[in-house]
């Protein structure tokens, strides 16, 4: 079977814009989910971060995710101490619930 210059060409082309557009569509779905991250953004794309506390005061616990300062509650508060590591298991406000991971 012969295939024509014409042919060639169409086939090169449709096989060209076929590429481009499954190659934009993989790299956008990656670029806003990459590896299985999710889509939110704010407080609530903190949730299953790690985190460390940097202070404890009675009414107050800080904690330092990813560079950034963020108040926080645990309902463990009396065994929450400076330098522990926890993970953020939800938000309320612009306040994240936290828990001691125990090594």
């Amino acid at each position: 079977m012969d295939i024509s210059e014409t042919g060639l060409l169409i086939i090169v082309l449709a096989d060209t814009a076929v590429s481009l557009f499954a190659g934009a569509l993989i790299g956008r779905i990656l670029t806003r989910y990459p590896f299985g991250v999710s889509g939110f953004t704010g407080a609530e794309g903190l949730i299953g971060r790690k985190c460390t506390v940097t202070s404890v005061s009675q009414n107050r616990i800080e904690v330092n995710v990813d560079s950034q300062i963020w108040t926080a509650y645990s309902p463990d508060r009396g065994n929450i101490s400076i330098g522990d590591k926890c993970i953020v298991k939800d938000v309320d406000g612009l306040t994240l619930i936290i828990q001691r991971i125990h090594t």
